[in-house]
């Protein structure tokens, strides 16, 4: 009489397969959510900025709008100058797992959004993301 079912090697083997696919979906799993985090964090500098630019182009407050990084938060401001606690300040919580190098403060000029430009660089875990903007005040990421 034979007898049906699995070997040891058998379950062995399978039990192996599986556990190779789980872990190559885990890990390209986190670089997704590396990656998505870097971007995000990326596309909220951008916000700001395009935030303050068209502010100074509607001359809202008759006043030009700049952004500035100072840790943890970004900040839109009014004026020349970013000062932090200002009342008219408006701030974004920016990720603090991300390493950010941010110029001095990126002013737009009000009507025609002209700045003295700068580029912005975000890296986290070996993934890096620049945001540059040009004199005539163009975003460009």
């Amino acid at each position: 009489m034979r007898r049906r079912g699995f070997t040891l090697i058998e379950i062995i083997i399978v039990v192996a397969i599986f556990s190779v696919l789980i872990s190559l979906g885990l890990f390209m799993s986190m670089e997704t959510l590396r990656g998505t985090l870097n971007r995000s964090e990326r596309d909220i500098v951008v916000s700001a900025l395009q935030k303050a630019r068209s502010r100074a182009l509607a001359n809202m407050q008759q006043a030009p709008w700049g952004v500035c990084y100072i840790a943890p938060d970004y900040i839109v401001f009014r004026g020349f100058e970013c000062a932090p606690g200002l009342p008219t300040n408006e701030t974004v919580p920016a990720n603090t797992a991300n390493s950010i190098v941010f110029p001095s403060p990126i002013v737009f000029s009000q009507l025609s959004a002209t700045t003295t430009g700068g580029s912005i660089t975000i890296a986290q875990d070996g993934r890096t993301a620049t945001i540059t903007v040009n004199q005539e005040g163009m975003i460009d990421w």
